[in-house]
């Protein structure tokens, strides 16, 4: 018995011990190159890629000075920015580095849903101000937001 005991102990011995002593093995860590490629393209309206040079823009951040929910950006041929967010309709026409409150009295004064918008065939500005569930107020601008036109209930 005292010799199976002393056979079992040698057997787990050799066993926790049998991975020391052989060949290590040595995996090697891979390293991923960074890309310096620029990851950016050009496609056409399908969404297939074309062969045409980026165009060089810069990008200049600033801040209206109004907090805004639900934000619509658009941009006049002039070159004027509309910011619409809330009921408010903010102005920039140096790139964004002053910008004006211009919504006029034709205006919604209160929204539950803001959407502005500008029409690239005639520059039009919009300024749609959802009231409730009940209805949409529309009001609308031709001259870059110096005048506004509207009717308070234009549902769509």
């Amino acid at each position: 018995m005292r010799t199976k005991a002393l056979l079992l102990v040698a057997l787990m011995v050799t066993m926790s011990l049998s991975g020391c002593f052989g060949d290590e093995i040595v995996i090697e860590e891979v390293v991923e190159e960074e890309d310096t490629q620029p990851r950016t393209f050009v496609t056409d309206k399908t969404g297939a890629s074309i062969d045409v040079p980026l165009i060089d823009m810069t990008f200049q951040f600033s801040d209206v000075g109004e907090t805004g929910k639900e934000p619509s950006i658009g941009m006049t041929s002039t070159g004027c920015i509309f910011f619409i967010a809330m009921e408010k309709v903010m102005r920039s026409c140096d790139y964004g580095a002053t910008w004006e409150e211009v919504q006029g009295p034709a205006c919604s004064f209160t929204t539950s849903d803001p959407y502005g918008w500008v029409d690239p065939v005639t520059d039009r500005v919009f300024n749609v101000q959802m009231q409730g569930l009940e209805t949409s107020w529309i009001c609308w601008s031709d001259d870059d937001g110096e005048t506004w036109s509207g009717n308070p209930h234009d549902s769509g």
